[in-house]
C-alpha cells in the first residue's frame, strides 16, 4: 500500500516541511556503521532455527551471512519459540563477550501466526507506557506473550554482566517487538540501545514522540530505500514513526558504506523512506546483508 501524506492548505504544508526537514549527515562514523552492520546480523540470526532451540551455544547464521558474529565470542543465554503463544513470538538473549553486549534479538515474520499478529492492527491502550499512548494490538500481544519470562532472563543477565550494554534488535515484525520491548524496559530502569531494521509503525503519534524523547538509550531506526514495511500501518489510520531514521540509500544487494546513510530527524518525517512515491518488498529484504533468509 502506498501512503502519500497530504496536508490541507499552503501554510500547513510549508510548516510541515519545516518540521520534517532532515538532518542529512552523509558520512556516519565508522563505529556507528559497524554497529548498524553488527545488529543487522544479530537480527538475521533470529531467523535461524538453530538459535531458537539450542541455548548455551554460539549464535550463528547459515551460509556465512554473519561474519561479525562468527568473529565474536557469543553464547545464547535464553531462547524462545513457542508456536502456542500469541503471534508465535521467537528470538534469543545472547551475551557477546567480544563486544561486551547483552543482545535480545526478535525474529521477523515467518509463520502464519506471525502474520496474524501483523494484521491485528487496531489500537489498544498503552497508557501504562505513556500518557495518551496507543499501540498496535497484535504487536503488543506478541510482546506480552514473552515479556515476563524474558524480563526475568534479562534481569539475571544484567546482574551477571553489569558492565555490558543491553541491546534490543530485530527486523520487520522483530523490529516492532524490539521497539516495544525496549520502551517498556527503559521505563523499568534499564538503559536499552535499540536497533530496528525495516520496522513497521507500532503506535500513535504520542507513542512515537515518547520513544523519540525517552532517553535511557539511543534509537537507531534503520530503513532502506522505498521499503514498504516502515510505511505500514498507514498514517491515515493514526500510526506514526519515531525519530531519528537512519535511511540507507544504496541499492538492494550493494554493500552499505558511510556515504549511503542519511540521518533523518523528526517524528513522521517524509524526508527519507516515507517520502518515496513507489514502495518495494525487495528493499525490505536487504539491510547490510540479505535478511530474513536464514
Amino acid at each position: 500500500m502506498v501512503y502519500i501524506a497530504r496536508l490541507g492548505g499552503v501554510v500547513a504544508a510549508l510548516a510541515a516541511l519545516v518540521v520534517a526537514a532532515p538532518v542529512d549527515i552523509r558520512d556516519v562514523s565508522t563505529s556507528v556503521l559497524t554497529q548498524l552492520d553488527l545488529f543487522a546480523q544479530y537480527s538475521e540470526a533470529a531467523y535461524c532455527s538453530t538459535n531458537l532451540n539450542s541455548p548455551n551455544t554460539s549464535v550463528t547464521c547459515t551460509n556465512g551471512l554473519c561474519p561479525l558474529l562468527a568473529a565474536a565470542t557469543t553464547t545464547s543465554l535464553a531462547e524462545f519459540d513457542d508456536s502456542d503463544s500469541y503471534g508465535d513470538t521467537a528470538g534469543f538473549l545472547a551475551v557477546d563477550s567480544t563486544n561486551k553486549l547483552l543482545v535480545v534479538s526478535f525474529r521477523g515474520s515467518s509463520s502464519i501466526e506471525n502474520w496474524i499478529a501483523d494484521l491485528d492492527f487496531i489500537f489498544t491502550d498503552a497508557s501504562a507506557i505513556c500518557s495518551g499512548c496507543e499501540v498496535h494490538q497484535g504487536f503488543w500481544k506478541a510482546w506480552s506473550s514473552v515479556a515476563d519470562t524474558l524480563t526475568a532472563e534479562i534481569q539475571a543477565a544484567v546482574t551477571a554482566y553489569p558492565d555490558y550494554s543491553l541491546v534490543f534488535t530485530g527486523h520487520s515484525l522483530g523490529g516492532a517487538l524490539a521497539t516495544i520491548g525496549a520502551t517498556v524496559l527503559r521505563n523499568a530502569g534499564y538503559p536499552v540501545q535499540l536497533y530496528s531494521y525495516g520496522c513497521p509503525r507500532v503506535g500513535n503519534t504520542a507513542l512515537a514522540t515518547y520513544i523519540t524523547n525517552q532517553g535511557s538509550g539511543s534509537n537507531f531506526r534503520v530503513t532502506h530505500l522505498n521499503d514498504v514495511v516502515p510505511r505500514l500501518p498507514p498514517r491515515s489510520v493514526g500510526y506514526s514513526q519515531p525519530s531519528p531514521e537512519y535511511w540507507i540509500t544504496s541499492q538492494t544487494g550493494v554493500a552499505v558504506t558511510s556515504s549511503d546513510i542519511e540521518i533523518i530527524q523528526g517524528v513522521d518525517s517524509t524526508a527519507g523512506n516515507a517520502g518515496q512515491a513507489i514502495t518495494s518488498v525487495l528493499a525490505h529484504l536487504w539491510y547490510f546483508i540479505s535478511i530474513g533468509t536464514c
